[in-house]
């Protein structure tokens, strides 16, 4: 165990390694847990609007204490209530919070806390609390030494402005990736909207392509609250429950929709893969594709053929590589089987001398 000086000073290092994708966010858990004997670490929230907590990135705890913490025993967990009380930033002890001796005689002491983790408290800070949730990062531990765990909590008090800033600059959005940036330009190029779509239906980012949708009707609009609607009610209830958190998802969702004017629209639903800490405090996000379902021989990606010599169907493809499509979603949401678009791909990779999808979006940011 290690929490002196040279401790803080390499958990520091490490929150800003995780930031800047020096190391993993796993990486700085799992070395935290490392400072209490026992030492189990987790990084959640608690939404004041529901019972349940959402842990996003833990070190130490099995996955059935975390299931069952997340499903019972944080409602039933008294530090809970008392974090909305406690200022954000300074570390605290378990005992500081609630009286240990009231502790003892909890359900989620003698079911949860000591029976499945075999620990007997928590140091942990609040590190941001907004008008509905309170984040919260802690460690449970099997010392019962008071003095021990006070110095223990100086270390969150240490560790929280610095991740005060990361959780900042994460929610932020400031290290979006050049793919997907690169993605919305492509999809202009061949008529396509693409939205980015956040876990509470707001739009986190779309191309001008879409924009233009919008106002001309597209069967995708913006609300009065900002939010995005699908006229299809199927639709609209797939991408809610893919903007959930426990919405998971096998293959693309794929239907045909009509615009106000009658013109048939293809939509795509994907849900993006994101780094874990990022997609715990921002939630999930959803790409919606839409397009006119005209035919490919018109001239609709007149700019990535000219610079590239590609056809119509190879800058649809390389679009989609851009905007993080895997080959395989790809083929289902053209309808085509996985070795047409490979072979597309290779086409792709010919004509733009490269022998890779990394270096294919490399040269595409060119």
């Amino acid at each position: 165990m290690q929490n002196g000086v040279a401790g803080r000073s390499e958990l520091t290092d490490l929150v800003y390694g995780s930031l800047f994708g020096e190391c993993s966010w796993q990486h700085f858990m799992d070395r935290l847990a490392t400072t209490l004997p026992n030492g189990k670490s987790a990084f959640h929230y608690q939404d004041l609007t529901s019972p349940l907590a959402q842990v996003g990135l833990v070190s130490g705890f099995g996955n059935d204490e975390v299931e069952q913490f997340h499903n019972h025993y944080a409602a039933v967990n008294p530090w809970i209530p008392r974090t909305m009380l406690v200022p954000v930033g300074r570390g605290m002890t378990g005992e500081s919070i609630f009286p240990r001796e009231e502790l003892a005689r909890t359900e989620f002491y003698n079911d949860w806390l000591k029976r499945q983790t075999g620990c007997e408290t928590a140091i942990g800070v609040t590190i941001l609390r907004d008008s509905s949730r309170t984040f919260i990062l802690s460690t449970c531990t099997s010392s019962t030494d008071p003095a021990f765990n006070h110095e223990a909590a100086g270390l969150y008090t240490h560790l929280s402005p610095h991740l005060r800033r990361a959780v900042d600059f994460i929610r932020r959005g400031e290290f979006a990736t050049g793919e997907r940036q690169t993605g919305q330009s492509l999809f202009d190029a061949i008529g396509a909207g693409l939205f980015h779509v956040s876990e509470t239906g707001g739009i986190r980012s779309m191309n001008e392509r879409a924009r233009r949708m919008i106002e001309d009707g597209a069967p995708v609009r913006l609300g009065t609250n900002g939010r995005i609607a699908i006229t299809d009610p199927r639709a609209a209830e797939t991408l809610q429950f893919l903007l959930s958190r426990q919405g998971v998802q096998v293959e693309p969702y794929l239907a045909t929709l009509k615009a106000t004017d009658g013109s048939a629209h293809r939509l795509t639903l994907v849900r993006l893969t994101s780094e874990p800490m990022t997609e715990f405090l921002n939630g999930p996000t959803v790409a919606i594709i839409i397009e006119p379902m005209t035919d490919f021989s018109e001239p609709r990606s007149e700019r990535l053929q000219a610079n590239y010599k590609l056809t119509p169907k190879e800058a649809r493809i390389a679009a989609a590589i851009a905007a993080g499509l895997s080959l395989r979603e790809i083929a289902d949401s053209d309808g085509v089987s996985y070795e047409t678009v490979r072979s597309h791909v290779k086409n792709i990779y010919g004509k733009m001398e490269v022998s890779s999808q990394a270096s294919l979006v490399a040269r595409l940011l060119r």
